[in-house]
């Protein structure tokens, strides 16, 4: 058998090599552990595109066709336009669109654009709607 020990006390240099090959090997594998959940949460999302221009009356019915391309289901908690606030619990679904007449309130001019905001589990989504 071999010495793990040197004429001095001192390790070996094979050890050595042995040592610091593992401890490299180790940080590695913790490091791309951490890399594959960290990006298998950042695929695992919802995303809301607003597809063409919203119109909202003048008694406050909002128009708007939203897609989530994303691939999780995505809930809008609430929408504002001006100073009025529709709160919902609205569920879109991964590549689904939702196109129905949301009831807002309040009272708008004909002729404006108003700029209005979603809130969802996606992230806030900002957009104008002209008033019809």
């Amino acid at each position: 058998m071999r010495k793990i020990l040197n004429n001095k006390g001192d390790i070996s240099s094979p050890i050595i090599v042995i040592l610091i090959t593992v401890a490299a090997l180790s940080i590695t594998g913790v490091t791309i552990a951490w890399m594959s959940s960290i990006s298998s949460k950042a695929v695992s999302q919802g995303s809301l595109v607003i597809i063409g221009t919203p119109t909202i009356t003048t008694d406050g019915t909002l128009y708007i066709t939203i897609k989530n391309i994303g691939n999780v289901n995505t809930t809008i908690e609430y929408i504002r336009i001006g100073n009025s606030l529709y709160n919902s619990s609205i569920i879109i679904g991964a590549n689904e669109v939702y196109s129905k007449p949301i009831s807002i309130g309040g009272t708008f001019e004909s002729g404006k654009i108003y700029n209005g905001i979603i809130v969802s589990s996606a992230g806030t989504y900002q957009f104008s709607a002209i008033c019809q």
